[in-house]
């Protein structure tokens, strides 16, 4: 195996666009091909690139491909991530990884019966700002964790002409959850461990983003903490993690969305009631996750995601959508 992973990116849309851009400078990554059925969008774009064009995933396949990166919409990664792993290539799949506690089990079995990496789109574990406040609770600077708060919103979805894949309630269900909220709960669990149960509420108050523009979770971790997440799809940028300790809270605050290089601002204050503040540089996480994915394939080198919590974060995912379709029933995850 070469050096450099040779990719192929499958969907080149906003996002797949994104990934192919952020890995350029990248050693460890290096996409070769753009699969894509939208021929005039999407020809154009890989030629600008470099890239050899493909319509469908299976003619990619039978390239001198090492990896696929999947950024496809949510009801395709599944199938796509089998057939993947059937021809014997790792894995990158955009959140969320599936719909269904059920697919994410097939998922990462078919990629760990072939010795198969699979990765995941959650770059929120590799900010800096969101790396200090897992440090800091891992060493123990908190003291016992009691509550976790975050509020991530903004209205970017608002300005499609008209509605995609994105705003359909069958494969994005409760509002930005699978946009914003999947990263949140993927993030805690790092942090707090599993969750036990979920209790969700949804709602639509704007006539700016279709379907419902609110969902706000609580969450129960299994080692007794609380938490609560908010997604709002209507209002402009807004990102505030905060966790709550014993002995001290931290608060991590950005002013836009990963796509736009802008500095994170950490905060906070333990028993001598000093409160401190660091600012964190703007960094390419996501071609941060996916050098550690390709170095987990390269290398043998760690990756951040276990499979146990790759099923866990999908079946929070499907715990707060039932919740929420029960105007916020407790759940309570297996």
């Amino acid at each position: 195996m070469t050096r450099a992973l040779n990719t192929a990116v499958v969907g080149l849309g906003w996002w797949g666009r994104q990934i192919v851009d952020s890995v350029s400078d990248s050693t460890l990554v290096r996409v070769t091909v753009g699969v894509d059925p939208d021929t005039d969008a999407a020809q154009p774009f890989a030629k600008a690139r470099g890239l050899r064009y493909e319509r469908a995933l299976a003619k990619a396949l039978e390239i001198d491909v090492d990896a696929v990166i999947i950024a496809t919409p949510h009801k395709l990664h599944e199938m796509q991530v089998l057939e993947a792993a059937s021809a014997g290539k790792h894995v990158f799949c955009e959140k969320p990884l599936a719909l269904d506690p059920d697919a994410a089990r097939r998922m990462v079995e078919a990629c760990r019966s072939r010795q198969l990496v699979l990765g995941v789109g959650h770059e929120r574990r590799f900010e800096g700002a969101l790396e200090a406040i897992s440090s800091m609770a891992r060493n123990g600077e908190l003291g016992s964790l009691l509550h976790v708060d975050c509020n991530w919103s903004h209205d970017l979805f608002t300005r499609s002409q008209k509605p995609t894949w994105r705003q359909d309630p069958a494969q994005a269900p409760a509002g930005t959850l699978t946009a914003l909220g999947i990263h949140i709960t993927d993030y805690l669990i790092s942090v707090c461990g599993p969750i036990a149960e979920v209790r969700a509420l949804t709602a639509d108050r704007s006539q700016r983003f279709p379907g419902e523009d609110i969902v706000t979770i609580q969450l129960r971790f299994e080692a007794g903490m609380t938490g609560v997440i908010t997604n709002l799809a209507a209002t402009p940028f807004h990102s505030r993690i905060s966790v709550f300790g014993d002995e001290a809270w931290v608060e991590a605050r950005e002013n836009s969305n990963v796509d736009v290089p802008e500095p994170a601002i950490l905060t906070w204050r333990g028993l001598d009631w000093e409160t401190h503040s660091r600012t964190f540089a703007a960094s390419n996480t996501v071609r941060a996750n996916l050098d550690q994915w390709a170095a987990a394939i390269l290398h043998g080198d760690d990756y951040r995601f276990t499979d146990e919590q790759l099923v866990h974060n999908v079946e929070v995912l499907e715990a707060i959508v039932r919740s929420a379709a029960a105007d916020g029933s407790v759940v309570t995850l297996p």
